[in-house]
């Protein structure tokens, strides 16, 4: 795993145990889509940054990528491409960073593998 995470602070008001469950949910499906990769390529890169008032970070992996047909389903309920899947993770940490104003996306990255983003405000008033 890798990660760049900012040195500044990015404080933004939430629930850490719901928080922590999207991030751990993004973690979980970027290592089951690189299990057919070789183990020298099975990557996940975590990155923070501030971007205006906001901060976001991403999960991104080195796995096959998302179908573009099936980029815009993967936050809906029941949408899996995993045989043993329910379909309600990414859903779930959809109405999550929904719930704390924010936003979550994803993409295909470059070069292979996917990338999802969270944007959050940053808590009023911070000094950063």
């Amino acid at each position: 795993m890798t990660s760049l995470i900012t040195q500044n602070a990015l404080p933004i008001v939430g629930d850490r145990i719901q928080l922590q469950q999207v991030i751990l949910n993004l973690v979980a499906n970027g290592i089951d889509a690189m299990k057919d990769n070789a183990t020298e390529n099975r990557i996940i890169s975590i990155r923070t940054s501030r971007v205006e008032k906001f901060a976001e970070l991403s999960v991104s992996d080195r796995g096959p990528g998302i179908p573009e047909d099936n980029l815009k389903g993967v936050f809906e309920p029941f949408f899996t491409s995993k045989a043993e899947g329910m379909g309600m993770g990414l859903s779930i940490a959809r109405t999550i960073v929904e719930a704390h104003h924010g936003l979550i996306w994803a993409k295909n990255r470059d070069h292979g593998g996917a990338s999802f983003r969270i944007r959050l405000p940053l808590k009023p008033n911070s000094r950063i």
